[in-house]
């Protein structure tokens, strides 16, 4: 056998148990189907270098698709994997031919229980994944974008897209006529064309050679010196692995356990992955070499130091502890613990996966980690990093039920949009630029210097301080609580609806404004407010200190507390004061007014549905604020205002400047082109026979405004029936008259006399 041999020595196995036909030696020549193939230079390649030996009826099948149990036993042979896992719960008998490249594949993690069939062919984005995980060809973050140009790129599974942009990036995946083909089948000669391309040497330490082409799976232990390659693969009987001099665009190994890597001598190795199941790996010291970037996929313990340019963390269990200077450390993986010595950091520290810890060591207060932009991400992660050395220009916290707990000298941006997770965060100086965006969050933030923020989110619990006070505090989300707790803070506005904000340590606030709905504010004893303003309805502000003015504008504001005010503006109605106040100026009623005359407006507010009238409308009381404001009379005791806005008609019984709101109920008006006619009217006939032409009938009828044909009616029935045909209402539809549901127009036929006054606005 020569030295130099492509990958896949196990082409007689497949062709013989997976195929069920008998394989025979032959000459090139001698094959039917391959001539002019598309694979015909890469077939030819297997077929010389011992890959393929052929069928007995002289073909080579390049286009019959590959199954997932072919598929791993071609892997796992190429990747030399002898340990296996117990294969019990993938559902096949135990004798069947591929059971033992089953277990090992199961051990390497390219099938789980969960793949399914292992008879049927592979989908091409399964291979494709199956391929670039076995040769740990996925980094942390690939590069998504490559997959746009793709037609059929969304049909990519979640779990297979990332692989599938590893190989597109690295060129080894080109498609077909701008598709992927991502849920076809692979065929033999597009399987072997993609490995060919990965690595065309299945060799020994002692057979790479400077001259050797291509990538290199090297089987064994052994020893690199002063070679330069491209990418090599130690596969997975490699327990003792040594690089003196050695330059690589990537290093790889893949063994099931590994006793010993020793790098030294100028060593450059531009990625370095460690994918070797168990075993421990010692980077931490320097030995005259250089790892531009250093890929976890698995170990037992790590020690990295400052030789290491990048780290990604992309496998689980694992311990790593991280010493020196990085560009950057990423962690995708779950369930890792992570420790920083004294004196690390990183240009960006990325968390991404599930449940990993990430830790300072206990000695760092005396030399701090530092990074410039920390980010948090996934689930059930916790960071507890202690004495930042350095300022952050940004530190994001996203995921779902993390924890941090992390000391800045001082941080540029903090975003917090995560949900359900726990935040503590100090800075010994000053907070810049501060929101929280997330949910269901409890977040305790500290400051020596002033800061300012925004809570957007909803349902989150915040407890802020500063030793320098705080700045402008707003809540424009929903259902937060915010516990102030400096002496002074500048200003706090809560736009957002059922906030629940408190000042409490003894101090100063200056403004206070709530344009917001059912929020709750309380001033603590030993707090001064300067001014205040509450636009919106329903809120209740409690003073038990000191306020110096208090402007109420929205209604049903409920104003108390065992403090006092100086001077109440009180311009809006329904509220309740229970707060003690020098001076009180009570100016409800002409607020009021002018809130509703501002309020309602002339034309139709909806979308044309029935559903839309039926959620939309005014309160009761500012429809009698509005009518009385304007000043209408009657000559009967009734008033109706048919509203155009709300596509409503509202009945009043009363007097000018005392109408009373008894009846309302939804109308259909005049359509758009024939709206019903704006102005004051009165009721002038009733006809309980209402009208019937050649296309309808409505009954009764009530007419409004003299010698026209304007008037109160039914929705439309077909002619002399009780059978509608046509019940739309709720929206205007009408020629103009005002279309009524039978009850609504009985209503007015039998309790509104004639010769009473209709307003259409």
């Amino acid at each position: 056998m020569k030295a130099k041999k492509a990958l896949f020595l196990v082409s007689i196995l497949i062709l013989s148990a997976c195929f069920s036909i008998t394989a025979y030696a032959a000459q090139w020549t001698d094959f039917t189907d391959v001539n002019g193939h598309w694979a015909e230079e890469t077939l030819r390649r297997g077929f010389n270098d011992g890959l393929i030996t052929g069928f007995e009826d002289n073909t080579l099948s390049p286009d019959s698709p590959i199954t997932t149990a072919q598929m791993i036993t071609v892997l796992c042979r190429v990747l030399g994997a002898t340990e296996t896992a117990d294969i019990s719960k993938l559902g096949i008998s135990s004798d069947v031919w591929y059971a033992d490249a089953a277990g090992k594949a199961l051990r390497l993690g390219l099938i789980s229980f969960d793949t399914g069939n292992l008879d049927k062919p592979m989908l091409r984005q399964d291979a494709l994944s199956m391929i670039a995980k076995a040769f740990c060809l996925v980094p942390a973050e690939p590069d998504f974008a490559v997959l746009s140009s793709f037609s059929d790129s969304p049909l990519l599974s979640e779990k297979n897209r990332s692989a599938v942009a590893a190989l597109v990036s690295k060129k080894l995946v080109t498609g077909f006529d701008g598709a992927l083909n991502a849920n076809g089948s692979i065929s033999r000669a597009e399987f072997f064309t993609v490995l060919y391309r990965i690595a065309a040497n299945y060799i020994s330490c002692s057979a790479l050679t400077v001259g050797t082409q291509g990538g290199s799976i090297i089987k064994g232990s052994g020893v690199l010196n002063y070679i330069s390659a491209g990418n090599i693969w130690f596969d997975c009987t490699s327990e003792f692995v040594t690089l003196s001099g050695v330059k690589a665009d990537a290093l790889t190994l893949r063994s099931h356990k590994l006793s010993s890597l020793l790098l030294d001598n100028s060593s450059e190795i531009t990625r370095l992955v460690i994918a070797v199941g168990s075993g421990n790996i010692n980077l931490e010291g320097s030995y005259g070499y250089n790892v531009g970037s250093l890929q976890l996929e698995s170990c037992t313990e790590a020690n990295i130091g400052q030789n290491v340019g990048s780290i990604e963390i992309t496998g689980s269990g694992m311990s790593v502890r991280i010493s020196g200077k990085h560009d950057y450390l990423v962690i995708t993986g779950s369930g890792n613990k992570i420790t920083l010595s004294p004196g690390a950091s990183f240009s960006e520290l990325k968390v991404t996966g599930e449940n990993n810890l990430v830790q300072s060591s206990a000695d760092t207060f005396s030399l701090g980690v530092s990074c410039d932009q920390l980010e948090l991400s996934g689930r059930g992660n916790t960071l507890n990093l202690s004495n930042f050395s350095e300022t952050p220009s940004k530190v994001t916290i996203g995921g779902t039920e993390n924890t941090i707990s992390a000391s800045f000298k001082s941080i540029s941006v903090l975003d917090i949009s995560c949900l359900k997770s726990y935040i503590e965060i100090s800075s010994l100086k000053d907070i810049v630029d501060f929101s929280v965006t997330g949910s269901e969050n409890k977040i305790k933030i500290s400051s020596a210097l002033a800061f300012s923020f925004n809570v957007s989110g909803s349902l989150n619990e915040i407890s802020a301080k500063s030793d320098g006070g705080l700045g402008t505090v707003s809540a424009t989300g929903n259902t937060n609580w915010l516990s102030l707790l400096s002496a002074d803070v500048a200003s706090v506005s809560i736009s957002g609806n059922f906030n629940t904000v408190t000042k409490q340590n003894e101090g100063a606030l200056s403004s206070l404004i709530i344009p917001g709905l059912n929020n709750t504010f309380v001033l603590y004893s030993g707090n001064e407010l300067s001014s205040a303003e509450v636009s919106g309805a329903n809120n209740t502000v409690s003073i038990n200190g000191t306020a110096g003015s208090i402007i109420v504008n929205g209604r049903n504001t409920l104003l108390n507390g065992s403090g006092s005010v100086k001077n109440l503006n009180l311009n809006a109605s329904g509220c309740t004061i229970n707060l003690a106040a020098e001076a009180i100026a009570d100016n409800s009623a002409a607020g009021e007014q002018d809130r509703v005359l501002e309020l309602v407006t002339l034309g139709y507010e909806g979308n044309f549905t029935l559903e839309w009238a039926q959620t939309h409308d005014y309160e009761s009381h500012e429809k009698e604020a509005w009518v009385n404001a304007k000043g209408y009379a009657s000559d009967t005791r009734y008033l109706i205002w048919i509203n155009l806005s709300m596509q409503r008609v509202n009945i009043f019984t009363g007097s000018k400047g005392d109408w009373t709101l008894i009846y309302s109920c939804i109308v259909g008006t005049g359509a758009p082109g024939r709206g019903t006619p704006v102005g004051t009217w009165k009721t002038t006939y009733k006809a309980w026979e209402g009208w019937t032409t050649s296309t309808y009938t409505v009954r009764p009828v009530v007419g409004f405004k003299n010698n026209t044909g304007y008037a109160f009616h039914s929705r439309l029935y077909r002619p002399g029936t009780t059978t509608l045909s046509d019940p739309s209402i709720g929206f205007p539809v009408s020629h103009g008259c005002v279309r009524m549901y039978d009850d609504d127009i009985l209503y007015i036929y039998n309790n509104i006399p004639t010769g009473t006054t209709v307003v259409v606005f």
